[in-house]
């Protein structure tokens, strides 16, 4: 992925290509490329005899440990985004209930949507006395903004039961998955760590986990999956990608950076690392190079060139 943090930037072809390689194969996500069993677990002998039941059970396990792993995966990712601890494991789905941590990440990665004001009940002393309330919702809220303003394809997004009724907790740990890839892919986030095989649980947490499991009533989600459904929804239309350039050669000749800097965010541009202080850089390189451009193509050039 072609970043801005020098200045320069891509053709519309070399930001189609870019972001197809950034986005390529499942073998990034935790998970994708081989897959572990907890010590507490144990393997199945293949020439153990075992009745289905019993086979049902084991699997049953494996999906309970490789979830935990999961869980522990989006634990220790979160923790590091906002610097903070959050509680254990198997108490995560509950925490993240009220949606303040969810805030607390978006903050993270889109604080110009998300300011730590609009965060309700921020300090959580109104959960924390009467439990959850409706306005907590505004929080999931919050944070599906930010998600969108990524530029996360919304194929991954949870709804609001999944999270505050705690309809499919899964989901939502998906989604974190997803966006902690996404995010990292284009270089804005520490990469999510893979935990399968190292991380360890009590059997009485496996056990626990997948009474829970099984209270969902759901297929897990496809955590492995994650990097190639990222591909196939971010196979890039050029006319965007064109009409994003467009967009900001345009920009550029109003002379203010500010707005260079919204064209140069728009995710259909497919620019990496943008940051607020080289605003006035990009400002003054990119209408530099496009003028020198236009005036190399000679007055006949009816279109104007393309720096970006």
């Amino acid at each position: 992925m072609t970043t801005l943090g020098d200045g320069g930037g891509p053709s519309a072809t070399s930001v189609y290509s870019g972001v197809r390689s950034s986005v390529s194969g499942a073998s990034d996500v935790p998970g994708g490329a081989h897959k572990h069993i907890s010590p507490h677990i144990g393997q199945i002998d293949s020439g153990e005899k075992m009745d289905a039941d019993r086979m049902d059970e084991k699997r049953k396990e494996h999906m309970a440990y490789e979830y935990l792993c999961h869980l522990e995966e989006a634990k220790q990712w979160i923790e590091a985004c906002i610097e903070d601890e959050l509680p254990t494991t198997t108490e995560l789905e509950e925490a993240l209930r009220n949606g303040v941590i969810l805030c607390r990440l978006g903050h993270f990665y889109a604080p110009e949507i998300l300011p730590l004001r609009k965060i309700y009940d921020r300090d959580q002393a109104k959960y924390h006395a009467k439990g959850l309330h409706f306005k907590h919702t505004d929080n999931f809220n919050w944070w599906l903004r930010t998600l969108e303003h990524v530029g996360l394809p919304k194929i991954f997004y949870p709804i609001t039961t999944d999270l505050y009724d705690r309809k499919n907790m899964p989901r939502v740990i998906y989604c974190i998955h997803a966006v902690s890839l996404y995010l990292h892919k284009l270089g804005k986030a520490p990469l999510i760590e893979d935990l399968l095989g190292t991380a360890t649980f009590t059997e009485e947490e496996i056990s626990a986990m997948k009474l829970a499991l099984e209270k969902y009533g759901i297929n897990l989600p496809s955590f492995g999956k994650i990097g190639g459904i990222l591909a196939n929804e971010l196979s890039v239309d050029e006319a965007a990608v064109h009409a994003a350039v467009m967009a900001i050669n345009e920009v550029l000749e109003k002379e203010d950076s500010s707005e260079t800097l919204k064209a140069l965010r728009n995710p259909a541009a497919c620019l990496v690392d943008v940051l607020v202080e080289n605003a006035p850089r990009y400002q003054g390189t990119l209408l530099k190079e496009k003028r020198d451009k236009s005036a190399k193509a000679g007055a006949q050039v009816k279109h104007p060139s393309f720096v970006c």
